[in-house]
């Protein structure tokens, strides 16, 4: 497995050596200044992939651009919004995109649009609290769970308790992992320790992905894993 991915600066010391044991390549984030210091190095608030585009915030663009100069990378600034945190926190997978888009640009919701159907949530911190399979959403909050299943959408409820988050009593269970491939789920910290685990499993079996772990390690939310490749 050859793969690049970007994680948080903070991800532990035997998170990273699964990466080099998995031959999986990776960046590590830059603290936003910009946003609350708790979590600022939580890549998913600073960068969205979206197909061929990376959506990069200003404060952090120049460190990024040295290592994804392959790319199609646009500059976002995000401080013209009331909580400019939200703006690149998008949930999605091929199929559907959530979010809210008085929560972010409108370059950014028509890109997205061009190949995904719009499912329009509460939540700004849309990312954080989803996992998105193809065919199944689990979240961490209730609010969003309530939208889509009313849109007929299969989704899973799943408990914030047990999910570490810096600075607060609970985390977010999007903010505990990430697609590194569309069949990997790359997760953190050691996720059969947490309470859903069942619930994730199961899906993850339906649909034919692979659970990526470090063993023992504290089931903590260090923001959405971006794959350079998904």
């Amino acid at each position: 497995m050859l793969q690049k991915i970007i994680v948080s600066n903070c991800a532990s010391a035997k998170f990273l050596e699964l990466l080099e044991n998995e031959n999986i390549k990776y960046i590590k984030s830059l603290n936003n200044e910009k946003f609350n210091r708790n979590y600022n190095d939580h890549v998913d608030l600073s960068i969205l992939k979206i197909d061929d585009d990376i959506y990069i915030e200003k404060s952090v663009y120049n460190y990024y651009r040295e290592y994804l100069s392959e790319f199609n990378l646009k500059k976002i600034d995000v401080s013209y919004f009331k909580n400019g945190e939200t703006v690149l926190n998008i949930a999605k997978n091929s199929k559907y995109f959530f979010h809210n888009e008085k929560f972010t640009t409108k370059e950014i919701f028509e890109n997205l649009k061009l190949k995904r159907k719009y499912i329009k949530i509460n939540q700004g911190y849309s990312n954080c609290s989803m996992i998105c399979f193809e065919n199944h959403i689990i979240t961490s909050d209730e609010g969003v769970y309530k939208t889509l299943k009313a849109q007929n959408i299969n989704v899973e409820l799943v408990t914030t308790e047990g999910i570490v988050l810096n600075g607060y009593k609970k985390g977010f269970i999007g903010g505990t992992c990430g697609f590194i491939f569309d069949d990997i789920l790359l997760f953190y910290g050691d996720v059969t320790k947490y309470r859903d685990y069942d619930i994730i499993k199961r899906i993850a079996d339906e649909e034919n992905v692979k659970i990526l772990y470090p063993k023992d390690e504290t089931f903590v939310d260090l923001g959405g894993i971006i794959s350079l490749w998904r």
